[in-house]
């Protein structure tokens, strides 16, 4: 049979080099990281995995359930692939987030659904996850509070989260209370952004006709918020403090595993500011500044030195270096996937 050399091919290559390249600048971390977890009691890392497993399965679940909210097709599954290759993208490809929206918007163009639905799918998606990570940020942020040793820097990354997860929310909420002012703030928006962009000779991300295609569709994402009962409206976020459940169970599993007992107070302010500095980071997935960040929190809540690097290192493992190196592999999955639905036969109603 003969081989045939198509665009897909070369970008799978693309990101086949991209994944090795990553891999061999930080195979030191990795080395450490295999031996740390050589050095752990199996059992707890086992649970570990199993909860890991779970958590994955979980945004598959949150991502379907908006999904089925906007009326798109709730394929869970596949919906988990894409998420993996979601997280393996927006670090091997950094773009300030946008790369990890690519999978969404090529599985929309392959099975014909609305771009700009996908689209907002992930703006829900952002204010689901953002909102339900606020609450266990401000939980972990009181207890830091009361044990005096709330710093400066974290009550500022706060402060970005909050004022950008308040920014999504404003947005939905304008689509929902005053649809006409959304269209005529992002036009202003757009102008501004042209201006700028024009001004200093680079191109514009933005034009008026997608703006309007923007606002279009978070009205329409509204009114079928609106139609859809508070059961559906309300079962995403159900499923996104789910998800928090399981990443503290994480986050408790891999300190017992290296004899740490962490009680509420430390292992939500650990896992919270954790998480800040995973999304308020110079670097993709926030690393060596989390890293950095982890220690100094578990450190100062009476953690042993060597513990909190030892549980760091084996956390970051689980959490940042398993999604990136099973996303790539979930390529292949959601290629196989995409095979598999292209050969059902299609049956038409009439």
């Amino acid at each position: 049979m003969k081989f045939k050399l198509t665009l897909r091919h070369v970008l799978y290559a693309v990101l086949a080099v991209l994944f090795a390249r990553f891999l061999y600048l930080n195979r030191g971390q990795l080395v450490e990281i295999v031996a740390v977890l050589r050095s752990g009691i199996w059992y707890y890392l086992l649970i570990v995995g199993f909860v890991f497993g779970l958590a994955i399965q979980n945004q598959g679940r949150l991502y379907s359930s908006i999904y089925a909210l906007l009326h798109l097709p709730p394929e869970r599954k596949k919906l988990s692939a894409i998420f993996l290759v979601s997280r393996f993208m927006s670090v091997a490809a950094p773009s300030g987030g946008l790369s990890g929206a690519v999978p969404f918007i090529q599985d929309a163009r392959r099975r014909n659904l609305a771009v700009g639905t996908v689209l907002v799918a992930n703006l829900v998606y952002l204010i689901v996850w953002y909102s339900t990570l606020t609450l266990v940020l401000l939980v972990g942020l009181l207890h830091l509070f009361l044990v005096q040793d709330l710093q400066w820097f974290e009550v500022a990354e706060s402060i970005i989260l909050i004022g950008f997860t308040a920014l999504l929310v404003a947005i939905l909420a304008l689509a929902w209370l005053a649809p006409n002012w959304l269209s005529a703030i992002l036009h202003r928006a757009t102008h501004l952004i042209a201006r700028i962009a024009t001004r200093f000779k680079r191109p514009i991300p933005l034009t008026v006709a997608q703006t309007d295609a923007l606002a279009s569709e978070l009205t329409h994402t509204v009114y079928l918020i609106r139609h859809a009962g508070w059961g559906p409206a309300l079962r995403p976020f159900a499923i996104a403090l789910l998800n928090e459940l399981l990443n503290l169970l994480m986050l408790f599993f891999v300190a017992l595993a290296f004899g740490v007992q962490m009680n509420l107070g430390v292992l939500v302010a650990t896992y919270s500011i954790g998480i800040l500095f995973f999304l308020i980071s110079p670097t993709p997935g926030g690393l060596g500044f989390v890293e950095g960040i982890l220690i100094l929190v578990m450190t100062s809540l009476g953690i042993a030195d060597e513990s909190a690097a030892t549980i760091t290192l084996a956390y970051r493992g689980v959490t940042f270096w398993l999604p990136f190196i099973l996303g790539f592999f979930a390529l292949r999955r959601l290629e196989r996937l995409n095979k598999a639905e292209a050969a059902q036969p299609k049956v038409e109603l009439g």
